[in-house]
């Protein structure tokens, strides 16, 4: 398994035309925001935070602390406050799939250095039997697997079809 930091060099690697990797945040900013709404963000994210307060790859989005289009506050708000099927609050969501859907963490499965990862469908109803799919155990296995991986699939680091 990679770090988060190999993955950054990695992803370091991508052409400037392709990715859109924003300045680091501030470690104050990201206290607030655990402050803010009472729990803490899994250490693999604040980790990537301190380095690029979000990003943009090929159509794949990582929000950023107060990042204006890519903030992860206003998603979470949105998300929680705003739509006709909100999330539960131990939802947190980092990535849309521009759909209406998100890649979130799953606060209530955090252990201190990562929280699973789960993919909230917006228009679908969950219950107790019928719950968000795990789609990752943690956030650099997400990085990995959905942000690179996919994207090489199709393309190589300078964004030439395969």
């Amino acid at each position: 398994m990679k770090t988060i930091e190999e993955l950054i060099q990695q992803l370091r690697r991508f052409s400037p035309k392709l990715i859109d990797m924003h300045p680091p945040a501030d470690e104050v900013e990201i206290l607030k925001f655990e402050e803010r709404f009472g729990f803490q963000l899994p250490k693999d994210y604040k980790t990537f935070l301190k380095v690029h307060n979000g990003l943009s790859l090929m159509g794949v989005t990582i929000y950023g602390i107060n990042n204006g289009s890519f903030s992860l506050e206003k998603s979470y708000l949105f998300e929680h406050d705003e739509v006709d099927h909100p999330m539960p609050k131990y939802f947190v969501p980092f990535s849309p799939d521009g759909s209406g859907n998100h890649y979130c963490f799953e606060l209530r499965k955090c252990k201190i250095e990562s929280c699973e990862i789960v993919f909230w469908q917006h228009d679908f109803i969950y219950n107790d039997e019928e719950k968000p799919e795990v789609v990752n155990s943690n956030f650099t296995d997400w990085v990995e697997e959905v942000v690179i991986n996919w994207t090489l699939e199709d393309y190589d680091y300078n964004g030439n079809r395969k």
